[in-house]
């Protein structure tokens, strides 16, 4: 689905929200309601629908955007206020260093109980909201915009990956010579796992997917930082040393008492060991078939 833009000129920005289905449980019709309710008004709308892995997804978006200024927003997000384009907007114009700007994922009200306690043990469930243009390795495709020049020039997505689409575009635009940044004051809704069964659905699955990089793409398993700054971040890791560590973080979410995290550790433990064994490499032609989409997650790696 394609929304024409609201001016007869071509649009400054252009939103790509990847979908399998377009509806998403009723996300997508949500988010596009947020987006109409902007202040900024000179975009077009790219719902992209039943293509996977996500990152083709984008691609097929970008490759139809006739904006300067690419938006890209998973299709389980919604714009948390009137102003998030605007703010996004604003940070690409005012710093031609700035490759990818990012919204703060906040939660919603309505968030349940369950999602409440996930949102204090999920540091990048729940990411704070800045002052200021902040460097950060938090900003991600829950909603981010990317000049789509610069898009271009880094490669656009990569199409061969089930998951970690986030550090791998980041490391990208750094290397690049460009920054990656959260905008301020701009939030977005991106609805944690609500329950048990949901959670531990989507660790097995982000596990399954970081064993197939591992074990088809090595050079895109990056680390994700909790933190807010990156200044001391290092994406890379060895394999051994992120084995090693593993059952510390295990450890530490026992005596922390965060339990949804530890769960979600074993969850992930079993998807690697599960990709490690079964995981085949995907088609990279569109005219061949492919898994489903793993969308994007915001948590840190193993």
């Amino acid at each position: 689905m394609t929304t024409e833009p609201t001016q007869e000129a071509r649009p400054l920005c252009s939103i790509v929200i990847p979908s399998l289905d377009g509806y998403r449980d009723g996300c997508v019709p949500a988010l596009l309601s947020s987006i109409e309710a902007q202040t900024f008004r000179d975009y077009e709308v790219h719902v992209i629908e039943g293509v996977s892995p996500q990152g083709r997804a984008i691609n097929e978006g970008a490759a139809k955007a006739r904006g300067t200024i690419l938006v890209i927003v998973d299709d389980d997000s919604c714009l948390a206020d009137d102003s998030v384009l605007q703010r996004l907007v604003d940070v690409i114009e005012a710093d031609p260093d700035v490759g990818m700007a990012g919204a703060s994922i906040v939660l919603s009200p309505d968030a349940t109980h369950f999602q409440q306690r996930a949102a204090r043990q999920f540091p990048r469930l729940h990411t704070p909201v800045v002052e200021e243009v902040t460097d950060s390795d938090l900003a991600c495709h829950g909603c981010c915009a990317i000049p789509l020049e610069v898009f271009n020039e880094v490669g656009r997505e990569r199409e061969d990956i089930l998951r970690g689409l986030d550090p791998d575009l980041r490391v990208r635009l750094r290397k690049a010579g460009r920054r990656v940044v959260l905008a301020p004051h701009t939030r977005i809704y991106h609805p944690l796992p609500d329950g048990w069964r949901r959670l531990m659905r989507l660790y097995f699955r982000n596990g399954f997917g970081s064993a197939y990089a591992r074990k088809f793409k090595p050079e895109t398993v990056y680390e994700t930082q909790e933190s807010l700054s990156s200044e001391s971040f290092r994406p890379h890791t060895s394999l051994g040393y992120r084995m090693a560590r593993f059952p510390f973080r295990m450890a530490r979410a026992v005596l922390s008492g965060k339990f949804l995290r530890f769960s979600a550790y074993v969850s992930y433990g079993f998807g690697y060991a599960w990709g490690s064994l079964t995981a085949r490499e995907i088609a990279t032609s569109p005219s061949q078939s492919s898994p489903k989409t793993l969308n994007d997650d915001p948590n840190e790696s193993a």
